[in-house]
């Protein structure tokens, strides 16, 4: 079979410009949902622009979070539609929280499926359509939720993605279905090289598990099955999703469950520990770049924010009040756990994520670049994205002040992200090239002006 391998996919991180997750199961209610939403929520958090797809008939990701925006179509339009700009925009919708946008559930009927089925291009239907200009320069990563059971859309989703995710629950049953529908499912996409298409690597992770001697044993007799039965393209996470009532309070109160538990108590890790150690393993970069979340610093005002509907999608939100209802909800719920209010979480000399627009205010960027040359601590929360910054070549005048070249990679990573984010490697060591052999006073804010320029061509 032939299938990418982990090495490839830390590859493809730094290198391609949008990162393509799917979160799939053969078998229902093993959590696909929750997981998906959380790991987009926190990676939103860590300053990545993320996109959900809720590619599941029953739309239980499209009412997880409160939405900003509606848009007026949803997964139908954008599989079934054409590629012009207006159909791919018009199908996507805004969360309230920073970096994380939506692409809905909307009546995805036997009808749909049996559209999809008949069409020559549905192993590479969903594949297609997210190498669209406007998903890959303006998302990081895009999470799709897939249905429980095998079907084209799932088959799409998986052909779609650099990386497969599959929660397993810790119970006999549960754990037999999922190593002989895994294997059935694998086998049944290496079809798919006739046609050139790759298995992407899966992970597997324990989900829900109970602090109960059975469910410990039964999660070392998966481990041990895992051990035996599937090679090192497919492999077990070490992180361990516990069964904690912070993640059925987090849905309640639609809110990522890294910003509801983020106290460690005696009796199991908190779920900030908990999705960080799952980002951090899935994509080990990240926490090589050593981000943390901020638990959105605006996040009471965001739970204030009116829901903006466009045109006439039969899963619209919830009436605005919902909002505030909401907000209360944390209020009192932070009364009763005894914790920091939000936004008060991981203070740092300049706020991280402003809002869903802007990354950094200009003034913030240029404080965060004049910390990093005076080696004082920079908690500036913006991701590496995917250049290798160290291998780049700098002019002399970057050098001139007697910055270190990690110093100078980090301002100028910086300046990237924010000025001309969807840059490749051999752009940005083009306008370093035409300040070589320059003497320039500021060189940090000629090359920002150099990336505004580039990025505004676009």
């Amino acid at each position: 079979m032939q299938t990418q391998n982990f090495s490839e996919v830390s590859s493809n991180f730094l290198h391609h410009s949008t990162q393509v997750i799917s979160v799939i199961s053969t078998k229902g209610g093993v959590g696909k949902t929750t997981l998906t939403a959380n790991i987009g929520g926190i990676l939103a958090d860590l300053g990545f622009r993320v996109l959900l797809i809720d590619a599941d008939v029953q739309p239980s990701l499209s009412k997880f979070y409160p939405l900003h925006k509606v848009a007026s179509n949803g997964i139908v339009e954008f599989l079934l539609g054409d590629n012009a700009d207006e159909n791919i925009l018009s199908c996507i919708s805004q969360t309230i929280y920073p970096n994380l946008d939506i692409i809905l559930s909307n009546n995805i009927s036997g009808d749909i499926q049996l559209k999809i089925q008949q069409r020559p291009d549905r192993a590479v239907l969903l594949k297609t359509k997210l190498k669209h200009p406007l998903i890959t320069k303006r998302y990081d990563f895009v999470l799709i939720d897939t249905q429980g059971a095998v079907g084209a859309l799932q088959d799409a989703a998986a052909f779609a993605a650099y990386l497969l995710v599959s929660p397993v629950m810790p119970e006999t049953l549960s754990a037999r279905e999922f190593l002989s529908g895994t294997y059935e499912m694998l086998e049944r996409l290496s079809f798919g090289e006739a046609i050139g298409l790759t298995v992407p690597p899966l992970l597997a992770l324990i989900y829900a598990q109970n602090r109960t001697r059975d469910s410990r044993e039964i999660t070392d007799e998966i481990q041990r099955l895992f051990n035996q039965s599937l090679d090192g393209k497919k492999r077990l996470l070490n992180t361990i999703i516990p069964r904690a009532k912070a993640y059925t309070e987090a849905i309640s109160l639609r809110l990522p469950v890294h910003c509801h538990d983020r106290v460690q108590t005696n009796k199991s890790d908190c779920a900030f520990g908990v999705m960080h150690n799952l980002v951090y393993e899935i994509y080990p970069p990240i926490k090589e770049c050593g981000l943390k979340a901020s638990c959105f610093h605006d996040l009471a005002d965001l739970l204030n924010e009116d829901t903006v509907r466009v045109g006439n999608m039969e899963n619209e939100w919830q009436p605005e009040n919902e909002v505030s209802a909401l907000s209360q909800s944390i209020s009192q719920t932070e009364n009763t756990r005894h914790v920091e209010p939000i936004g008060e979480i991981a203070q740092s000399e300049t706020t991280a994520v402003q809002n869903s627009k802007n990354l950094f205010e200009e003034p913030d960027l240029f404080v965060c670049i004049a910390d990093i040359l005076a080696d004082r601590s920079c908690e500036h929360n913006i991701p590496f994205g995917f250049v290798d910054y160290s291998a780049l070549t700098y002019p002399l005048c970057f050098f001139d002040a007697g910055h270190t070249h990690q110093q100078i990679s980090d301002a100028i990573r910086l300046i990237v992200r924010v000025k001309f984010p969807n840059a490749t490697d051999g752009e940005i060591q083009m306008l370093l090239d035409e300040m070589a052999d320059r003497s320039i006073p500021s060189p940090f804010e000629y090359f920002a002006l150099l990336c505004e320029e580039k990025g505004e061509d676009l």
